[in-house]
């Protein structure tokens, strides 16, 4: 997505935002390839949507303590994954948000369509600063609302997500000029949080896990193109990814995710 308006000081801690995630992003490989290195038994490396942070950091600790086999993350945006992989990143499995990503690897032959499962699905919703003394209750009442900041499209699928549901509505082209791209909706979510944005679109998940924002109304689509979903999947000719996602339809993992808003 390209920015449709130059940003001012104020919101250029979103372009930096792109720039430490990125660099955050290549330094934990470095760490998990550095650790794998020193180690007789390598940890299981799962590439993980950055809106699953919270979660699957509770359900690690709980699958190792269950099988006592270790499972290690690198977080970032499901679409940032899927080119991380193409581009030669070493994973064993990935868990990504819409099926974008996980067509990707398909097609760049480093991850099988059959083998990829739906996991876990979520909700779009928009959200204010807490205690904001102006609340919107509908997408159409957005236009004109100030500035909205929402996931990119080109990096993740949360963007894709909130564009299509938009669309849906008859909103995108009205709402546009006040979106202010952001690299992930965790991203959004802060610029929300620290009062640098009027609104930002984020998965109900994200909201839930920040008490510095409110949620304002939830964003229903009617098409699939609007209903987030999640899907798992080892990647091509490696198996070593399979007992963590089947870990993730166990009566314990389900019940984290639930408590964490997740839906199945």
């Amino acid at each position: 997505m390209r920015s449709w308006f130059n940003l001012n000081r104020e919101t250029s801690f979103v372009v930096k935002a792109r720039v430490i995630v990125a660099t955050a992003t290549a330094v934990v490989v470095a760490i998990v390839l550095s650790a794998a290195c020193g180690s007789t038994e390598r940890a299981t490396l799962v590439f993980a949507a950055a809106s699953l942070v919270d979660v699957l950091e509770e359900v690690r600790i709980a699958y190792e303590q269950d099988t006592g086999e270790s499972v290690q993350f690198n977080f970032a945006g499901s679409n940032l994954i899927a080119n991380q992989i193409i581009t030669g990143a070493p994973a064993d499995g990935v868990i990504v948000a819409g099926w974008t990503a996980v067509d990707k690897l398909v097609k760049s032959k480093k991850a099988s369509e059959v083998d990829a499962i739906q996991v876990l699905s979520n909700r779009l919703v928009a959200v204010h600063p807490a205690g904001s003394a102006i609340s919107h209750r509908s997408v159409q009442e957005l236009v004109g609302a100030g500035r909205i900041a929402m996931p990119d499209p080109e990096t993740a699928p949360a963007g894709e997500y909130f564009e299509a549901a938009l669309k849906e509505q008859s909103v995108w082209t009205e709402v546009q000029p006040q979106i202010i791209p952001a690299l992930d909706a965790r991203a959004a979510l802060t610029a929300a949080a620290t009062g640098n944005v009027a609104y930002a679109l984020v998965y109900e998940t994200d909201a839930l896990s920040n008490d510095d924002v409110e949620i304002a109304f939830a964003i229903e689509g009617k098409g699939m193109e609007t209903m987030p979903r999640y899907y798992a999947a080892p990647l091509l000719g490696n198996d070593d990814a399979v007992p963590f996602i089947e870990y993730l339809a166990t009566p314990r993992a389900i019940a984290i995710f639930e408590r964490h808003g997740f839906r199945r």
